[in-house]
């Protein structure tokens, strides 16, 4: 299940060669990947916020408290994990257009897998440095546009020209489901899960 994580961070065209000749079975076995995976942020969150905390000007230092970031920690995994399943469903969902026979646990897979870079990345909000957290981040998510695109004509068996327009109907869905995630992170924030800040 993790044997392709270092591949994707590597050489991710043979890599996702490699996933593309599994079988149904064996691709429904890597389903627990991003189940896993998407914890490395939100442990990282959590231990940044509460423990390391961070610096915004001066040396004060700013923590959240555990009882409070326990349930953003909560909601940042369950967000992550669900623009893994969501866009994983698109993927199956736009296969018919491609004409290509997929399962939506392929989708799901695919997705997880290309996410590798944020979930690694996330890790790094266990020290929060603004511009080290920021650079990263923007790193990674460049990185996954890049994993998607390689991965949608290759997994999914399409030419590279129709590839390329499946794969951007892909990152579409990923655009509109950001989007409605910050709008939800501001009314949560606001209403539902506020922080608490230590003294």
């Amino acid at each position: 299940m993790f044997g392709y994580t270092f591949g994707l961070m590597v050489h991710p065209r043979q890599t996702w060669e490699k996933m593309a000749g599994l079988s149904d079975e064996q691709i429904k076995r890597l389903l627990p990947y991003p189940i896993v995976m998407a914890l490395l942020p939100a442990l990282g969150f959590y231990i940044g916020t509460t423990k390391t905390g961070w610096t915004v000007v001066g040396e004060d230092v700013i923590r959240i408290t555990e009882a409070s970031a326990i349930p953003l920690v909560v909601l940042s995994y369950l967000a992550l994990l669900g623009a893994v399943v969501f866009i994983g469903l698109m993927v199956n969902w736009m296969s018919k257009t491609y004409q290509v026979r997929s399962f939506p646990i392929k989708g799901i897979v695919l997705m997880g897998y290309a996410c590798t870079p944020i979930f690694l990345a996330g890790m790094l909000a266990a020290y929060p440095i603004w511009w080290l957290d920021i650079l990263a981040g923007t790193a990674a998510a460049i990185y996954v546009i890049y994993l998607v695109y390689m991965a949608v004509p290759v997994l999914m068996n399409v030419p590279w020209d129709r590839g390329f327009l499946y794969a951007s109907a892909v990152f579409m869905v990923a655009l509109v489901y950001v989007v409605v995630v910050l709008v939800g992170t501001t009314i949560i924030w606001e209403y539902i899960a506020t922080p608490v800040f230590v003294d």
